[in-house]
């Protein structure tokens, strides 16, 4: 059996796709907890009208994903636990795959694939579980939500979320995850298959949000300095994504800091610069219109 656990705000348009595409599943042994981090919206009103005995609705004050994410896992009835954001959904046979690697392979943790789409519906890409390299022991994985089963005891153990980081939460969590996988020799396995559909869209998600990828990629940094620096390619991504953030909320001085850092691990690494560069320019338009109209 498998607890889904949906966090969600203010998304009750985008829910009864999402809801439906749980309802479709052919695989039957399933609950839904869907945690209303606080909503303003007809959320309850909308998640209530499927009249469905697995779909349960439990409300919170405002607190975050993360805390939202945790919450659910608390009240899942189940051993085997996956994440799936509100205004994503899954192919019917979604769950199917994941039971058939428990039931064959007795696995812990299991990823498979995702396809994005466009606001016309478009397939535009499609992810499979690749190998996360050495810092995260080179385990084939995704991360994104609805791409990722956990044994709940073992997700427990690691601590859940960290409710104070702003963005990043499922890879950092599986990092914590990892001293478990290898002090008990956890079965991990992969579904080569895109089996989540991921929507891109204009509403609230944490790629708009440059102040929490600020936030989140420098409280990473903080947090796992010294693995980072054991790693200096992810260390120069995580950087670089910092000071992307750091231009686009105007933290010029911490932008120029995070990418000279990311310069002193790769003298080659020119990337992040372009980057820096590419960011900068509209910052540099906008300016300079605003200066030219005012004189």
């Amino acid at each position: 059996m498998i607890s889904i656990i949906t966090p969600t705000y203010n998304r009750a348009d985008l829910l009864p796709r999402m809801i439906n595409s749980i309802l479709a599943q052919t695989f039957k042994d399933w609950e839904l907890n869907i945690v209303d981090d606080g909503s303003t919206d007809n959320t309850r009103q909308v998640i209530e009208s499927f009249k469905d005995k697995r779909i349960k609705y439990h409300y919170t004050e405002n607190s975050g994903a993360a805390d939202s994410r945790n919450k659910g896992v608390e009240l899942a009835q189940y051993d085997n636990i996956i994440f799936l954001d509100s205004d994503d959904e899954v192919v019917s046979d979604w769950l199917d795959h994941f039971v058939e690697e428990i039931r064959i392979n007795s696995a812990k943790v299991i990823s498979c694939g995702f396809e994005k789409y466009n606001s016309k519906g478009d397939c535009i890409q499609t992810v499979l579980p690749k190998n996360l390299g050495m810092m995260f022991n080179n385990i084939k994985a995704n991360f994104l939500a609805g791409t990722i089963l956990y044994n709940k005891k073992y997700f427990v153990m690691s601590g859940g979320y960290d409710v104070n980081l702003r963005s990043g939460q499922h890879t950092e969590l599986f990092l914590r995850l990892i001293k478990f996988i290898q002090e008990d020799n956890l079965i991990i396995t992969t579904i080569d298959k895109p089996l989540v559909k991921v929507y891109l869209h204009d509403g609230l998600r944490i790629r708009h949000n440059s102040e929490a990828l600020f936030q989140g990629s420098t409280q990473f940094i903080k947090k796992h300095n010294q693995l980072l620096i054991d790693n200096p390619d992810k260390f120069i991504d995580y950087l670089s994504v910092a000071g992307v953030a750091a231009v686009r909320t105007k933290r010029y001085k911490e932008a120029n800091s995070l990418f000279f850092q990311a310069l002193k691990i790769n003298k080659r690494i020119i990337k992040s610069y372009l980057r820096l560069i590419i960011s900068v320019i509209p910052v540099l338009r906008d300016k300079f219109w605003r200066n030219n109209n005012h004189n």
